[in-house]
Order: structure tokens, then sequence, then C-alpha cells
């Protein structure tokens, strides 16, 4: 039964990978149209950008982890209580 479960995981995993990818290349495509820049300037600009994005957020998430850490460092010492 574990291996039936992993393979369903596994099937809706790619249709959803499917389903992202033909949404990702639909918006490229209609962004490209509506402004007249060619689509490979569109793609390279949001690769760019998603880029930046995400290097902004894992310093986030790293921020935030450390302040999690921190607060429930001190409520287990006592010194913060909620």
């Amino acid at each position: 039964m574990p291996l039936a479960f992993f393979w369903g995981i596994g099937a809706w995993l790619t249709r959803l990978w499917h389903a992202g990818w033909a949404g990702v290349v639909a918006m490229l495509h209609t962004v490209s149209k509506h402004t007249g820049i060619p689509v490979i300037i569109v793609a390279a600009a949001a690769l760019v950008l998603s880029y930046r994005l995400a290097k902004r957020g894992a310093r986030l998430a790293l921020e935030m982890a450390v302040a999690l850490a921190l607060v429930l460092a001190a409520t287990k010492m006592g010194w913060i209580h909620w």
C-alpha cells in the first residue's frame, strides 16, 4: 500500500508541475503579446526578478528562524511568558 501511495503523490506532483509550467508559459506569452516585447526578453526579466525575490525570501526566512529560536529560548528560560 505505501508504494501505491507514493506513486499517487508522484503523479499528482507531476501534474501540478506541468500545470504550473503551462501557466508560466502562458503568462510569458501574454505579457509579450500585450507589451510587444519579445518573449525571450520577458523570460529573462522574469528569471532575474524571481532570483532576486528568492534570495530576499531566503534571507527573510533565515531571519525569521533566528528570531523564532531566540523567542523560544527566552520562553524556555522563563524570561518571557505568553
